[in-house]
């Protein structure tokens, strides 16, 4: 009673990449796309920038590729457990590693290309508690999205993030800062739970398929330059 009507309120839309001069450009592209006093505020380089300065945001823009180091789904899950939605607004060509970001949770999927009042309809429709996937990448990630996943822990996301690499078995222990034991426990558990939805990897090789399948190290001949 006497309230704005959630479409038309203003909104204050949180940002993360690591070239803000763009996110400043599209801010200024989107104010008469959306409600009067609707902000693109805070913009930081990285998620913890963001969640630093942020008291509460009604839909977050997250880039995915941010060169610091992060890892796609630990964004997206660290921006959600503050309660705010997330809009992956992206140009990264690996599908894989976006479909895996995509299922972490996020609301919704743009690329960077999209025209602006595309842009707006999607922010709306997410602060209004809806998703959107553009159709360029419904397209483009459809099997991926398909592709069933194991829930693997993040000590075993790790440990096959690392072995797939290339790392030895001793090296993958070290960087965990555990026992070679340990580390074997944290791949065969891994195996276990590849070949419980239908991708067995009983080699290093198959792991090494099974994690640029699912986005968790780069394909082949990848390169951000």
């Amino acid at each position: 009673m006497g309230g704005m009507s959630p479409a038309l309120r203003p909104l204050v839309i949180g940002a993360v990449d690591d070239h803000p001069v763009i996110l400043s450009g599209l801010a200024e592209g989107l104010r008469p796309l959306l409600p009067g006093g609707s902000v693109l505020y805070p913009i930081a380089r990285t998620v913890a920038e963001l969640i630093e300065r942020a008291k509460h945001v009604d839909v977050v823009l997250l880039d995915l590729e941010l060169h610091d180091g992060s890892d796609p789904v630990d964004n997206v899950q660290a921006v959600m457990r503050r309660g705010w939605p997330v809009v992956l607004f992206t140009q990264d060509p690996r599908h894989r590693t976006v479909a895996r970001a995509f299922r972490a949770g996020a609301a919704g999927l743009l690329s960077k290309s999209e025209d602006l009042k595309v842009v707006a309809g999607a922010i709306q429709l997410v602060a209004d508690g809806q998703g959107f996937l553009s159709p360029e990448w419904a397209s483009a990630i459809a099997g991926d999205l398909e592709r069933v996943a194991p829930a693997l822990t993040p000590r075993e996301l790790s440990a096959v993030r690392l072995y797939a690499a290339g790392m030895k078995l001793t090296s993958v222990a070290r960087r965990l800062g555990v026992g070679p034991d340990t580390a074997r426990t944290y791949l065969n558990r891994a195996r276990v739970k590849y070949a419980d939805v239908g991708r067995p990897a009983p080699t290093k090789t198959d792991l090494y398929q099974r994690a640029v399948e699912d986005g968790l190290i780069d394909p082949p001949g990848y390169s951000t330059t």
